[in-house]
């Protein structure tokens, strides 16, 4: 049975296990994952009985602005409608923002899009450190 958990972190173990099927997570250490989980504004999560199957989390300041991040599916349930679920439910979440931003692989546009997202032309500046 699927279930929904809103603002109810996941493990950083079970986390870790649907970063390490992506390359832009699966070099990240659990103790990094469980400070992130443990710091982070809001989150969704969809169980099938007790096995994370899909995440996402916007970082927030609550009103203004948030930053849509680490959407992820299972990869064995990808294309089943979980990542539309997912989509929705964090979309909910966010209604109380004026902006919600998200960086998107380009293979990963499309998929956005069906849910209002569109390219932002404007300069995007990053400090890396």
């Amino acid at each position: 049975m699927i279930k929904v958990k809103v603002n109810s972190a996941p493990t950083a173990k079970d986390l870790m296990k649907l970063f390490a099927q992506v390359d832009w997570a699966k070099n990240r250490k659990i103790g990094d994952v469980g400070k992130m989980l443990r710091n982070g504004d809001w989150t969704v999560c969809i169980y099938e009985d007790d096995e994370l199957l899909g995440f996402a989390r916007i970082i927030t300041d609550g009103c203004f602005r948030g930053l849509l991040d680490d959407v992820i599916v299972d990869q064995n349930h990808r294309g089943s409608g979980l990542g539309e679920k997912l989509m929705q439910e964090i979309l909910e979440l966010s209604k109380p923002l004026d902006a919600l931003f998200l960086n998107a692989a380009p293979e990963m546009e499309e998929f956005y899009a069906k849910f209002g997202f569109m390219k932002f032309e404007k300069l995007t500046m990053i400090l890396r450190k």
